[in-house]
């Protein structure tokens, strides 16, 4: 098989799975003189007018280098810049770049996560390219096909025309906030956890799997580990590479279709605490430092689950400990208040009846051999994701996130609601591990 990396870029891929994989997006590049490199791209494949889209703090970070660069070229430049506040990416928001940017040829997400999720809504809803200037190695949405915002107070992830290019200057990537790096840390090793909901979710329910999205990691998992207190450092070098794995984790997205192989339970767990925040005006966290937290709970969960015995479960006994579709019911109407149906819309979606319930502990129990010998292989210990999170300077305990610890309690017991994703939520809530 051949192994998909940097070289993939701009190209499709006939696979074994029946599926033709595409990686549209045209280049990527981290390094010294990433400004210049954006600027050049954008003569080669962009118009003569932009929207750049920034805040306070990024446009201070990296905005002036790449703006000087942009204007050099020749390009007519109008500027979005938002307040240097940690805001939410919102769909009214994304409406509003849209719209500032009605007039522009490209757009130029300059930030991390929600500048370049409205970057990237805006491109994809007036279809114009987008180039995003990463200025965090935070999260792994700068190569994904998807934007995450929130729509009604619900977190909600949509598919979008991916970014044509991503840019970064590792200079500029070492000078944002520690928490940052040590977030980018927490969600890429989140795939361990990830992609294990993605292949029992095969097993279990019949969805689409393949092994080609994994092939990006090869050997990225093990070198980001001996890296973690270097980035924590803000080495400029670790703190690149940090970087440069949650993109691969973001190609990795664009060629399984969806965003199933870097999020599973315990990104649930995090939009769960982002929707109360919106919702409820609860304080939350770093996505990344929330789903780091998360991954160390759901890659515990996994130890659970695979240290089971088939011979022991008592499927009975499981299924009569199931809560009824009533309680769940009245369990979402509690938490969600007047967008308990959306919510609710969501599970249905994904809830099994008792016999649909019974056969897939029936597979469970007949696959357990065969999920145990391939997961243990490719699973990292809880243990050895929270050692590599904490020397990047990253929270390991719920208690040392900005939500509050009650609604994180909630989250690992209620966040399966939220999304008709299967994942270890599901499955340790029907084993009694939860």
């Amino acid at each position: 098989m051949q192994k998909l990396g940097w070289h993939s870029l701009g190209k499709s891929f006939a696979c074994e799975c029946g599926v033709t994989h595409e990686l549209p997006i045209e280049t990527c590049f981290i390094g010294e003189n990433a400004a210049r490199k954006l600027a050049r791209f954008a003569v080669e494949r962009c118009g003569g007018s932009c929207l750049v889209v920034s805040d306070e703090n990024t446009r201070q970070a990296g905005g002036e280098r790449l703006l000087s660069e942009l204007g050099t070229v020749g390009k007519n430049i109008t500027e979005k810049v938002y307040g240097g506040e940690v805001f939410d990416a919102t769909i009214e928001l994304g409406e509003e770049v849209a719209h500032a940017g009605a007039g522009a040829d490209f757009f130029v997400g300059l930030g991390s996560g929600t500048l370049c999720d409205l970057a990237k809504y805006a491109g994809s809803e007036l279809d114009r390219p987008v180039l995003l200037f990463a200025t965090a190695a935070s999260m792994n949405g700068y190569a994904s096909s998807i934007v995450a915002l929130e729509v009604r107070g619900l977190k909600r992830t949509s598919p979008c025309t991916p970014a044509l290019g991503v840019f970064a200057d590792p200079e500029v990537v070492a000078t944002a906030p520690q928490r940052m790096v040590a977030a980018g840390v927490g969600d890429f090793l989140s795939k361990n956890s990830s992609t294990s909901d993605w292949y029992a979710a095969h097993r279990l329910r019949g969805g689409y799997f393949c092994d080609r999205p994994g092939d990006f990691f090869e050997g990225t998992q093990e070198k980001l580990l001996s890296m973690a207190e270097r980035a924590g450092r803000g080495d400029p070098e670790a703190v690149a590479f940090v970087l440069e794995a949650l993109v691969l984790a973001g190609f990795s997205m664009v060629v399984a279709g969806s965003s199933a192989p870097a999020s599973g339970g315990e990104h649930l767990i995090s939009h769960y605490l982002d929707m109360k925040h919106a919702t409820l005006g609860t304080p939350h966290d770093l996505h990344g430092a929330q789903v780091g937290v998360a991954t160390i709970y759901t890659l515990g969960l996994w130890e659970q689950v695979l240290a089971l015995e088939p011979a022991a479960l008592d499927i009975e006994a499981l299924l009569d400990a199931q809560p009824s579709e009533e309680a769940i019911r009245e369990c979402i109407a509690d938490d969600w208040g007047p967008v308990a149906e959306e919510v609710q819309t969501q599970w249905t979606e994904k809830s099994l009846d008792r016999a649909a319930m019974r056969a897939e502990l029936m597979r469970f129990q007949a696959q357990l051999p065969d999920l145990r010998e391939r997961l243990e292989r490719e699973l990292l210990p809880a243990a050895t994701v929270a050692q590599a999170i904490r020397e990047s300077g990253g929270a390991t305990e719920p208690e040392a996130l900005d939500a509050p610890i009650e609604e994180y309690r909630k989250a690992q017991r209620n966040a399966r609601f939220l999304r008709n994703r299967f994942t270890v939520l599901d499955l340790a809530a029907e084993l009694g591990l939860t």
